[in-house]
């Protein structure tokens, strides 16, 4: 029987960030996978980044995690979203090359130290009862072997007990053509678990030869600027890499039509389908039955590599039958010919409500056992690696008896992920946006870097030499915006009149600083470079962009920023304010009983987590605030 550490159960995004993070950490690791061949696939949209998961992706390669890394060696199209509104949302976006993204992330776990890669199929969770408690022990695979193991984190995405609908047929599977698990989740149960059921779907897929490109939007990438989701790449491999366009067709009403008439025959709308799906990344029919004042949806074609003409039709997620999706697909302009590859489908399949789970990803039924990804009720490759990592990361700490990393909403989206799973709950497929975050100006994807590197580097994640490097980021941007504040630049400067007059806008007023010029909103450090490129004792030259960005937001958002920094301020002192373990939510009086059992089951660690639950007042935090004082607290 052999022995491990940590073993990880599932080999996708969650899971190879799960067992990257231990064996990086020291740990003899081992990851289970029931394909070899499908390590790090990405089962829906070959892609990565996007609104508030390229902060997410941003803040895993901070951490040390591999996701950003993997992404920038084979991504095929990069370029920026949202760059007409603020830095809160801008997020970066690139298509990935799928299977070499596969490949590369395959590679890496089989050439990391202290890693074990194994197929085999995972059957049971070993658990013994030890002084009363529920203990993981190791698993069981199908192949009949068992593995010892200190702690086990469990990263399955769709294959518990998958069930694939396409019309009127169904059919076991974890994604198109894979097995799905069906004695794992009956084990989980077994072990004291609750399970309930989620969808979610994916699109057609279509021989790029037979579109007519002639009639459809082109989405060329960018390749005027340096674009990366890693600190870690270099930026000539960033900048040599070769990019390929993508395009954008629309549904109209004929298409609209087709679906309207086979209402009947969605296993969406006829009962076949039990489990919730995803709200913001519906299914074709969901919409048009949605939003039935729409006469026309957008359609994203993104091809699934270089060596393929294979293209993902984003857009298009649907459970009809091959008939109707046929029959809709001839009647978008430019598809008329169109050859389908890959049917749309849509997939069942068992999670585990997050009320389940600490803090620390680890499960409050049974010790030393971690959930992660969607088993969580997640959706989405950046959420499913950021659990990932923090899962790693705290199954080691735990078996060092170390205190355990939580990371705050305040400090970060993966806090903000973990914070909303746990205090929350989730009743559809969980997705993150921007707009979750009450502190999205300050946890931009642009200072990831600058917030979570040290916490990194402290693990063992980060190297020295990445570490120093975001280290001097922080100087320099101190040192750019010192210069910037004492250099007085006044109404003769010919340059400075030079830019404002070509705008029209208002000259300087005399006694102004390049500091205050810069917080004008059209003038860029660009401007403020080439106007300093004459004056004495200032020297801007020599610094790269993601530092004179850096500075550029800071300076013309100061008073948003501070106004948030303030609001985490005044967060952070909830956060602070511990709540003891033995705490006895009983002694408290006033409490309604759904809020105490909502306390009692979730056990927030501080006053800010438990003012965050549904049911729980602010008369009920009062009490707690009162109760705690009373105690000496």
């Amino acid at each position: 029987m052999q022995e491990f550490d940590i073993i990880v159960v599932g080999a996708g995004h969650a899971g190879c960030e799960a067992a990257l993070a231990s064996a990086r950490m020291g740990m003899k690791t081992a990851i289970f996978t029931i394909s070899l061949d499908t390590i790090g696939v990405m089962s829906c949209n070959p892609s990565l980044g996007g609104p508030a998961k390229s902060h997410l992706a941003r803040e895993i390669d901070a951490l040390g995690g591999e996701m950003g890394r993997n992404i920038d060696k084979t991504f095929i199209q990069i370029r920026v979203l949202n760059t007409k509104k603020g830095p809160a949302v801008r997020s970066l976006r690139a298509q990935a090359d799928k299977m070499a993204y596969a490949n590369e992330m395959k590679k890496t776990l089989e050439h990391t130290d202290n890693l074990s890669v194994i197929q085999g199929m995972v059957s049971e969770l070993v658990v013994e009862e030890e002084n009363g408690k529920k203990i993981i022990k190791g698993i069981k695979i199908r192949e009949g072997l068992e593995y010892r193991a200190k702690a086990v984190i469990v990263a399955t995405g769709t294959f518990l007990r998958g069930l694939i609908h396409i019309g009127e047929i169904n059919f076991s599977a974890g994604r198109m053509g894979e097995l799905s698990s069906e004695e794992l989740p009956v084990s989980l149960e077994k072990i004291g678990l609750k399970l309930e059921r989620f969808k979610t779907g994916t699109p057609t897929r279509i021989d790029g030869r037979t579109i007519d490109y002639s009639v459809l939007e082109e989405q060329p990438g960018d390749k005027s600027q340096v674009l990366k989701f890693s600190n870690r790449t270099k930026d000539e491999d960033a900048l040599s890499r070769r990019q390929i366009p993508c395009y954008i067709a629309h549904t109209n009403e004929k298409v609209h039509e087709i679906i309207r008439n086979a209402k009947e025959r969605s296993p969406l709308f006829n009962g076949t389908i039990q489990g919730l799906g995803p709200r913001y990344c519906p299914s074709i029919e969901d919409k048009i039955f949605r939003y039935p004042d729409k006469n026309q949806h957008h359609l994203f074609l993104e091809r699934e590599g270089y060596e393929t003409n294979e293209i993902y039709l984003g857009g298009l997620s649907s459970s009809l039958p091959v008939d109707v999706q046929e029959e809709m697909l001839k009647n978008i302009k430019g598809f008329e010919n169109a050859k389908i590859m890959r049917y749309a489908y849509a997939i069942e399949y068992d999670y585990v409500p997050p009320e389940e789970i600490k803090y620390t990803l680890e499960s409050r039924t049974v010790e030393n056992l971690f959930l992660a990804g969607q088993i969580n009720g997640t959706s989405g490759y950046e959420e499913a690696g950021a659990q990932g990592l923090m899962a790693g990361i705290n199954a080691v700490k735990k078996l060092r008896n170390e205190e355990a990393v939580i990371l705050d909403r305040a400090d970060s989206y993966i806090g903000t992920l973990i914070d909303d799973l746990v205090s929350k709950g989730t009743n559809e497929p969980y997705r993150m946006f921007t707009a979750r975050s009450e502190y999205r100006l300050y946890l931009r994807e642009d200072n990831a870097d600058l917030r979570l590197t040290k916490l990194g580097y402290e693990l063992g994640l980060v190297p020295e030499e990445e570490y120093q490097r975001v280290e001097k980021k922080r100087e320099d941007v101190k040192i750019i915006t010192e210069i910037l504040a004492k250099t007085n630049v006044g109404p003769s400067n010919v340059r400075v009149n030079e830019i404002l007059l070509k705008r029209g806008e208002n000259p300087i007023k005399a006694g102004s600083t390049l500091l205050e010029l810069l917080r004008r909103p059209e003038v860029t450090f660009e401007d403020i470079k080439y106007i300093s490129e004459k004056m004495k004792n200032v020297d801007l030259q020599g610094y790269d962009y993601d530092t004179t960005y850096q500075v550029e937001i800071t300076v013309k958002y100061e008073g948003y920023i501070n106004r948030a920094l303030k609001m985490i301020e005044k967060h952070k002192s909830m956060e602070n304010k511990k709540i003891p373990a033995d705490i006895d939510y009983d002694d408290l009086k006033t409490i309604p009983k759904e809020a105490k059992d909502k306390l009692k089951r979730i056990k927030p660690i501080n006053i800010g987590q438990a003012s965050r639950i549904s049911g729980v007042s602010p008369a009920d935090i009062q009490a707690i605030l009162i109760y705690l004082k009373m105690r000496g607290n």
